[in-house]
């Protein structure tokens, strides 16, 4: 099922460009994206006789969707503070607390990992040398925090629960939340025409059922920190789709000083694409002689 990882690297990769282009109001798009996904696993969980997450696992769900809530409501606000590069870059550098993280749920780390990790890290860094604004990058970090916990918590709930059962409340428990803080910020809602909420739908069906959901169904048969790695191939992915559909060219290189040639132009967001793809692969690759 490792396949499965580039299907959802390619799917939660067009979340950016999306977003950016659904005239709404952010906590509007936070919102709409969860509760219409949460109604489309309510649906599958119903067809397919999926039961619920019971006890402390049922909690677990419930405090993921918590942290969920808190990733989008931080993250989506910050691609309309700064640019998308930046925004999809530093809301993925959950990757490292993952390191930390997957001690204390009793995943073990090898070298190659931490390698493969941390060398898609300061790729992902590379592609932006841009700074965006200041609100946006803050509030990408506070995504960062919060979905390195969601990992996390998934990771402990799938290994007993099915992917549906628990999607299904941590997708719902996540609308509830940013329900509740829109309508305390008295965002639109539902002034919207057909156009915006075909949007909506468009982003809860591909970046969050065939993004998320994938890897919360990949969750129960890797490690949180190969699924958090994996997650580095979002700001390769958006920052190549921002191009052309949205203008926004990346920019930042540095002149080096050649022997023999001279004064040479390097394009760190080039560099910066092609080492993420090389740690995401070392880390891949570690899984795959792990199951092997």
């Amino acid at each position: 099922m490792i396949w499965l990882l580039p299907v959802g690297i390619l799917a939660i990769s067009s979340a950016a460009i999306l977003i950016r282009l659904t005239p709404a109001d952010p906590l509007a798009i936070t919102f709409w994206r969860l509760a219409f996904a949460t109604l489309i696993v309510l649906l599958m969980s119903a067809w397919r006789g999926e039961e619920f997450p019971r006890g402390r696992f049922l909690a677990y769900s419930a405090l993921s969707g918590v942290l969920l809530a808190v990733h989008f409501l931080s993250w989506i606000p910050s691609l309309f503070y700064t640019t998308v590069a930046a925004s999809t870059t530093l809301v993925n550098i959950h990757p490292v607390l993952m390191l930390l993280f997957s001690q204390r749920i009793g995943e073990r780390i090898g070298g190659a990992t931490a390698v493969g990790v941390l060398v898609a890290v300061a790729g992902s860094v590379l592609i932006t040398l841009s700074p965006g604004g200041l609100l946006g990058n803050l509030l990408a970090l506070v995504g960062a925090f919060a979905f390195a916990g969601y990992l996390a918590l998934g990771r402990v709930v799938r290994a007993h629960v099915s992917t549906l059962g628990y999607v299904a409340v941590a997708y719902g428990v996540a609308a509830a939340v940013s329900l509740a803080v829109a309508a305390s910020l008295r965002a639109n809602l539902a002034n919207y025409d057909l156009y915006v909420f075909f949007m909506f739908l468009l982003i809860a069906s591909i970046p969050m059922m065939l993004g998320h959901t994938v890897f919360n169904y990949l969750l129960g048969r890797y490690r949180a920190v190969t699924i958090a790695a994996s997650t580095l191939g979002e700001p390769v992915g958006a920052t190549l789709l921002a191009i052309p559909v949205l203008g926004e060219v990346p920019r930042g290189s540095i002149f080096l000083n050649a022997p023999g040639v001279g004064h040479v132009e390097v394009p760190l967001q080039a560099v910066g694409i092609v080492v993420t793809i090389i740690g995401i692969a070392i880390v891949i690759r570690e899984e795959i002689k792990r199951g092997a």
